[in-house]
C-alpha cells in the first residue's frame, strides 16, 4: 500500500482543523454568555469536574483506540474497536461504584463537596469520552479526515447548545457540567449510523477480540498508565489549586482553561489524529522519514500558535475584562502566565504518539511521571510556602514548558533511531550517500 500524496495529507489536516475551529469557536463565542449565566463558583465546580473526567477519560478504552489504526486486517481493527467500547463500559461501572462507596470522602479531599451528587454524571461523561475516542481511532484508520472535522463541529455545537439551554432554564450548575457528555455522545453517533459505523456490522467474536487485545496488550497494561499519569500531570494541578486557593480561584482558572487551554488541546488532538494515521502508515510501509514528519509537524504547529501567544502575553487581562466582564480580569492574568506552557503543549503534544507507535511505552511512562511530579509538585510547593496564586500559576507554566521540550527531544530521538533501522526509506538513503569510511 502506497503512502498518500502530500496534498491529501494537507487536505486531511485542513479538514480537521476547519471542524475544530468551528466547534471550538462556538465554545469560545458562547463563553461571554455563560459568564453572565453562571458565576465563579459554578465555573469552579466545572473546573474540578472537568479535571476528574479528563483524568479518567484517557484510560476509558485502555488506550486501545490508538491501536485501531495498526492491525493489517480490517476484522482485527473492528475487534479492537469493540474491545475499546467494552473497556469504556467497564470504566463507567467502576466509577459508579467508586462514587457510591467513597464519593463524599473524595470530594472533601479535593475541596469540592458540591461534586458529591454528580458522580453518576462523571461516569456518563467518561463513557462518552471513551466511545468518542473509539470513533476517532476508527476514522483515523480509514483516513476519513473530513468526517473527523464534522465530528468536531457536532461536538462543539452540542456542548454549547446544552450549556446555554440548561443555563437559561436555571439549571445550575448541572447545565454547565452536562454539556461535555452531551457533546461527546452526539459527536460519536457515527459509531451507529453512516458509512463509518462500526456497531452496525456483526460484533467481533470473543476469540478475535481477545486475540487483538493480547497482541496489543502493552496499550492497556503500559500505555494506559502512562496516559493516566500524563493526564494527571495536566489536570491534577487544577485540583491542587482548588484545594489550596478555594473555589473562586478554581473558577477563574476554569475560565482560562475553557478559553485558552481547551481550544489548544482540542486543536492539538485534531492534528494528533492525522499525525497518528500518517506516522502509522510510515511504520507499516517502511517508507518515508518518521523523524522528518515529527519535526515538520512541530514547526507547523509553532507557526500556528505563536500569534495567539503574543496576543495573550500583551493583552490578556484587558481582553478578559472586556469580553467576559470586569470580575474575570484575574482570569486574563492567569492566561497571560499560562500561555507559554499551553504553547509548548500545543506544538509538541500531537507528536507524543511517536513513542506509542514505536512501542516505547516505557519511555512515555517515564516522561509522564516526570511531568506529573513537576506540574503538581510546583504549585503544591507554592501553596505550602504561602505563595500567591499568580506565583503558583507561573511555576506551573514554566514546569509544563520544560517538560514538553524534553518530550520533543525524546520523540525525535526515537524517530531517528527507527528511520535508521529500516531496510528502506529515508534513513537508508541517507546512509547510502555516506562514504564507506564514514
Amino acid at each position: 500500500m502506497r503512502l498518500p500524496r502530500p496534498t491529501r495529507i494537507l487536505s486531511g489536516i485542513l479538514s480537521i482543523l476547519a471542524g475544530s475551529f468551528l466547534g471550538q469557536g462556538l465554545i469560545v463565542l458562547s463563553t461571554p454568555l455563560l459568564t453572565r449565566i453562571f458565576d465563579t463558583t459554578d465555573f469552579g465546580l466545572w473546573a474540578v469536574f472537568s479535571a476528574i473526567v479528563s483524568i479518567l477519560g484517557v484510560v476509558a478504552t485502555g488506550r486501545l483506540n490508538y491501536a485501531i489504526p495498526l492491525p493489517g486486517d480490517e476484522r482485527d481493527a473492528s475487534a479492537m474497536a469493540w474491545a475499546g467500547i467494552a473497556f469504556a463500559v467497564g470504566t463507567a461501572l467502576v466509577i459508579v461504584g467508586m462514587g457510591w462507596a467513597a464519593g463524599g470522602w473524595l470530594t472533601e479531599r479535593i475541596g469540592a463537596p458540591a461534586l458529591d451528587g454528580y458522580w453518576w454524571l462523571v461516569a456518563v461523561t467518561v463513557f462518552a469520552l471513551g466511545i468518542n475516542d473509539v470513533y476517532s481511532g476508527w476514522l483515523v484508520r480509514q483516513r476519513r479526515y473530513p468526517a473527523l472535522g464534522r465530528r468536531n463541529v457536532v461536538q462543539g455545537a452540542s456542548q454549547v447548545g446544552t450549556q446555554l439551554g440548561l443555563g437559561l432554564a436555571g439549571v445550575r450548575p448541572l447545565g454547565l457540567l452536562v454539556g461535555m457528555a452531551a457533546g461527546r455522545l452526539l459527536s460519536a453517533a457515527g459509531l451507529v449510523v453512516g458509512r463509518e459505523a462500526v456497531l452496525r456490522g456483526p460484533a467481533a467474536s470473543w476469540r478475535r477480540v481477545r486475540a487483538v487485545v493480547v497482541r496489543y496488550k502493552r496499550f492497556p497494561l503500559v500505555a494506559s498508565w502512562a496516559a493516566l499519569i500524563n493526564s494527571a500531570g495536566l489536570q491534577a494541578p487544577i485540583l491542587v489549586i482548588a484545594a489550596a486557593y478555594g473555589d473562586v480561584a478554581a473558577g477563574l482558572l476554569g475560565l482560562t482553561i475553557r478559553v485558552v487551554g481547551a481550544p489548544a488541546s482540542f486543536l492539538g488532538e485534531a492534528v494528533m489524529g492525522v499525525f497518528t494515521g500518517e506516522a502509522g502508515a510510515r511504520v507499516r510501509n517502511e517508507d518515508g522519514s518518521l523523524a522528518g514528519w515529527v519535526r515538520g509537524t512541530v514547526l507547523r504547529l509553532m507557526g500556528i500558535g505563536v500569534i495567539p501567544t503574543i496576543v495573550l502575553v500583551g493583552f490578556g487581562p484587558a481582553l478578559f475584562a472586556t469580553v467576559f466582564g470586569s470580575e474575570w480580569r484575574e482570569a486574563g492574568q492567569y492566561a497571560q502566565l499560562l500561555c507559554l506552557g499551553y504553547f509548548a503543549q500545543f506544538a509538541v503534544a500531537p507528536v507524543s504518539q511517536t513513542l506509542l507507535i514505536l512501542e516505547h511505552q516505557g519511555r512515555q511512562l517515564a516522561w509522564d511521571t516526570t511531568r506529573l511530579l513537576l506540574t503538581v509538585g510546583g504549585p503544591a510547593v507554592c501553596a505550602v510556602a504561602g505563595a500567591s496564586i499568580t506565583t503558583a500559576v507561573l511555576v506551573l507554566s514554566l514546569c509544563a514548558a520544560a517538560c514538553y521540550l524534553l518530550l520533543y527531544l525524546l520523540c525525535v530521538r526515537a524517530a531517528v533511531a527507527a528511520d535508521r533501522k529500516r531496510p528502506s526509506g529515508e534513513g537508508l538513503r541517507r546512509d547510502s550517500r555516506r562514504a564507506p569510511d564514514d
